[in-house]
């Protein structure tokens, strides 16, 4: 999402804003297999992201990969789907706070919103990836759709538009890490994320950190979820996610922050669903009707 966000919130106001197992061991002595599975999760599934603590004292044991590609498999089950072909749909709501020096840290805006992508395996344990991202504002104490909102900090009111972003270029994922398709080399971005079992859930804490060439402030950290259970059920590729987070990044053009120092602050809550038939009403009502064409990923980008 880091790469997402600097194209959104980096000055210029037309952009749009968007938004990743095997268990090795555990010193409880758990250990599964390498993961090599083909099958997928169906719709029937429980789909559980929360599960009760265990009597008495907490589990959690944290556990890593020898290997780049079982790490890779890990990451892909959770956050995407291990399959040659697939789309992946993540619905979120975030709220995005003015963090501007001198001042209270201020609330300015809700959204409501969806990353939807598709990925294709292109090589060997290479996969490309195309999507975009289509988030609605909602007032921060009521919840309803705005079209309009008052900077808590300078105290004037700002048109606020949808902020969709389509114009991905996509990225490319291996055992390496992950390459943005617009990026010069072939070299790959490796990815910060820890693993460990909480009671009956299994989350992977995930920090993205900016190039060494980015002199604004972004970062993003997360994490992501799914019932122990069934990521340890090697039959299943596409595993159902829980996710929250939070990431820094500049002030939004919009905004007219001017000589206000300081920054933007957000956090997010959301989930994996398996097809845009799951995304509530009120959300699947409001693309439709105005961004309906969203409602499907754009396949034409991918190369070849």
């Amino acid at each position: 999402m880091l790469d997402i966000m600097k194209r959104a919130f980096a000055g210029d106001a037309s952009s749009g804003f968007t938004r990743r197992q095997a268990l090795a061991g555990t010193a409880a002595g758990t250990a599964v297999a390498a993961l090599g599975a083909t099958s997928g999760m169906g719709a029937d599934h429980v789909a559980a992201t929360y599960m009760p603590p265990a009597n008495g004292r907490v589990v959690s044991e944290q556990f890593s990969f020898d290997d780049p590609l079982v790490k890779m498999k890990a990451e892909f089950r959770l956050g995407r789907a291990w399959e040659d072909e697939a789309d992946v749909l993540l619905w979120y709501f975030f709220t995005m706070f003015i963090v501007a020096e001198g001042e209270t840290v201020r609330p300015v805006v809700r959204y409501e919103g969806i990353e939807f992508s598709h990925h294709r395996k292109i090589g060997e344990n290479l996969f490309e990836v195309h999507g975009h991202n289509t988030s609605y504002p909602r007032d921060v104490n009521t919840g309803e759709f705005i079209e309009e909102l008052l900077n808590p900090v300078t105290g004037k009111t700002h048109g606020v538009t949808p902020t969709i972003l389509t114009e991905d270029p996509g990225m490319i994922y291996g055992p390496g890490g992950k390459r943005p398709l617009d990026r010069e080399g072939a070299e790959f971005t490796r990815t910060y994320s820890l693993f460990r079992i909480e009671d009956n859930l299994v989350k992977q804490e995930e920090i993205r950190v900016p190039p060494d060439n980015w002199f604004t402030p972004f970062i993003e950290t997360s994490h992501n979820w799914a019932p122990r259970e069934m990521f340890e059920d090697e039959s299943i590729t596409r595993l159902p996610m829980g996710t929250s987070g939070g990431y820094v990044f500049p002030y939004p053009a919009w905004l007219e922050m001017e000589d206000n120092p300081g920054h933007m602050f957000a956090i997010w809550s959301g989930k994996k669903l398996d097809g845009v038939h799951q995304l509530p009403q009120s959300y699947f009502e409001k693309i439709e009707r105005d961004n309906p064409e969203l409602l499907v990923v754009d396949k034409s980008k991918f190369r070849g």
